[in-house]
């Protein structure tokens, strides 16, 4: 079972959903359902360095991509960027994306190797830096 954190960055309309350890769809769902349906923003970022998606496969996958897409109207101008380091888990992150995308997702999706380079493609500093040093 995977542990999901959430951080939010209103001002930025931001959200942060840190991924750690074997996550699965129903997790996943779960997640979408409590943070998207309440509290959407613009933006999201998966931070998936520390998650293993080694469980999540084609039927998983259409199941997240169609809950995501319930809510992305919700989401102005939706845009999601996943962070992800291992080199085996890009293709699935893809397969993502192109499952969405043929589903008729609005939301724009971006793959990017670090935080740091996640933020910088959207032209902004990291909203939780502080956040991080005071703890």
């Amino acid at each position: 079972m995977a542990e999901i954190t959430t951080h939010y960055a209103r001002d930025a309309e931001l959200t942060l959903f840190v991924v750690d350890g074997c996550v699965l769809a129903d997790e996943l769902i779960a997640v979408i359902e409590a943070h998207y349906g309440s509290n959407p923003t613009s933006i999201t970022i998966w931070d998936l360095w520390e998650a293993d998606l080694s469980e999540l496969d084609m039927p998983a996958l259409i199941r997240v991509s169609d809950c995501a897409q319930r809510f992305a109207e919700q989401r102005p101008n939706p845009k999601t960027i996943f962070v992800v380091k291992r080199a085996q888990e890009k293709p699935l992150v893809k397969l993502y994306k192109k499952i969405a995308e043929f589903r008729g997702s609005p939301v724009a999706y971006d793959l990017q190797p670090t935080l740091a380079d996640a933020y910088e493609s959207l032209g902004m500093a990291d909203p939780f830096a502080e956040q991080r040093a005071r703890a």
